[in-house]
């Protein structure tokens, strides 16, 4: 099984990469202050400050929308480049999130855009609610 998700259609992913471009924001911020003691404000402080924060901007635009793609074989699950096998997990689904927590040697969070990619990932991997 494959599946896609984008971050800003997920709310728990979106919280996640936007803490991420928090950090990014005030980094930026940080070293605008710095040029603006350093120059005063002229085109030295101006011009390097926008595109600065122009490509911090850009950027979260782009962690935002760009598509994650995850996996599934008879043995294993691939998510962001790691490989992680069915039988070595446990998974905690979160239907209203539309996440899966796995918990076991790894510990990591599968992200879904459609609850009907969820009940098939949990169909595939042979999960049951006791």
């Amino acid at each position: 099984m494959i599946w896609i998700y984008r971050p800003y259609r997920n709310p728990v992913a979106r919280r996640r990469y936007l803490r991420t471009a928090a950090v990014l924001y005030a980094i930026s911020l940080t070293l605008i202050a710095y040029r603006y003691v350093q120059f005063g404000f002229t085109s030295e402080f101006l011009i390097p400050s926008l595109a600065l924060l122009l490509t911090v901007t850009f950027f979260s635009a782009l962690i935002l929308r760009k598509p994650r793609y995850c996996y599934t074989d008879v043995m294993h699950i691939y998510v962001g480049g790691k490989k992680i096998r069915k039988d070595e997990v446990s998974y905690n689904p979160d239907f209203e999130n539309l996440v899966v927590e796995l918990e076991g040697k790894v510990r990591k969070t599968l992200y879904f855009e459609k609850r009907e990619d969820l009940e098939k990932f949990l169909r595939e991997v042979g999960f049951s609610k006791d």
